[in-house]
């Protein structure tokens, strides 16, 4: 699987945009990290990056690979709480468990983004 998979989308650093950022924390088995990758990878390409306000998500492995953080982005919270209605989404979020031992998702607000330079 390639290192950057998703393409056309890009997150957006900018705290006046008016975004919301979700972090899903995954914990999971080593041996399961890379499945619970390419689920979530595939499931993004076919679903996720189709449903209304979704901008961008952006995977991460954790060195010892016990945990996977998907940090997505998408244009307002109501776009978000509409996505939660999704039963195709729901029905993706039980899938996720049945690799994750346990994921705990947290909303956050860009407040400021600093670049080097």
């Amino acid at each position: 699987m390639s290192d950057s998979i998703l393409q056309g989308g890009s997150t957006v650093l900018d705290p006046e945009a008016g975004q919301v950022t979700i972090v899903n924390t995954y914990v999971v088995e080593p041996e399961r990290a890379d499945e619970l990758i390419s689920f979530l990878v595939e499931s993004t390409l076919s679903t996720v990056r189709h449903v209304p306000g979704f901008i961008s998500a952006n995977l991460h492995i954790a060195h010892d690979r016990s945990q996977v953080v998907n940090y997505a982005q998408w244009q307002n919270v109501e776009a978000l709480a509409a996505a939660r209605e999704n039963p195709k989404l729901a029905a993706l979020m039980q899938k996720q468990l049945q690799i994750a031992k346990s994921f705990s998702p947290v909303l956050y607000t860009l407040k400021a983004s600093i670049s080097a330079g």
